[in-house]
């Protein structure tokens, strides 16, 4: 077994498990129960790691874990049409208003 990478929430570790095992690539998350022990442990030793199962496939992981940092959201930012508030392309509804992205409504 390999560890793949940390991470500074279980939120993301979870994440890149889930793709990692749609893509084939058996692993697992350690230090999952640890966040509890901050400040008994030092936190580096707290933080959630993803481990990989198979070393042959430790290549094909960092690959898609290099992917999955380098693809940003798509597309640009966009304006509600609810209440013409302009949103970040990573938003799939208003911040402001809570209204969903219809597409199509371009930022002025």
């Amino acid at each position: 077994m390999k560890r793949l990478s940390f991470h500074d929430s279980l939120v993301e570790a979870v994440h890149l498990k889930n793709l990692l095992e749609q893509a084939g690539i058996a692993c697992l998350i350690r230090n999952e129960q640890l966040c509890g022990a901050l400040g008994e442990i030092p936190f580096l030793e707290c933080l959630p790691e993803v481990w990989i199962r198979d070393d042959t496939q430790l290549a094909r992981a960092e690959r898609l874990l290099a992917e999955l940092r380098s693809v940003g959201p798509a597309g640009g930012p966009w304006r509600c049409r609810d209440c013409a508030e302009l949103n970040e392309a990573q938003f799939a509804a208003c911040w402001r208003c809570g209204a969903e992205d219809q597409s199509g409504a371009p930022p002025e």
